[in-house]
């Protein structure tokens, strides 16, 4: 979670991106998730793709605030 929000920008490969609560999006070259502040989320790489990205983060209200591992059930949903 990050107080200040999160931009994360897809700058090749293929990966991942979910918000607690909400489905899994895929993300390709190209694509940017504007993360709202203090919402819990995950991104990484797909499973047999690499993924390239560059994630913006603020520290104005506080440090990012790391929680639980995603589960292989999470990632594999």
């Amino acid at each position: 979670m990050h107080p200040a929000g999160q931009i994360i920008l897809a700058t090749g490969g293929v990966g991942y991106y979910q918000e607690k609560g909400s489905p899994k999006r895929t993300l390709e070259k190209g694509d940017v998730v504007k993360c709202p502040p203090n919402v819990p989320h995950w991104h990484g790489a797909s499973a047999d793709q690499v993924f390239i990205q560059i994630a913006i983060t603020g520290r104005q209200n506080g440090p990012t605030e790391w929680l639980e591992v995603v589960t292989d059930e999470e990632y594999l949903q």
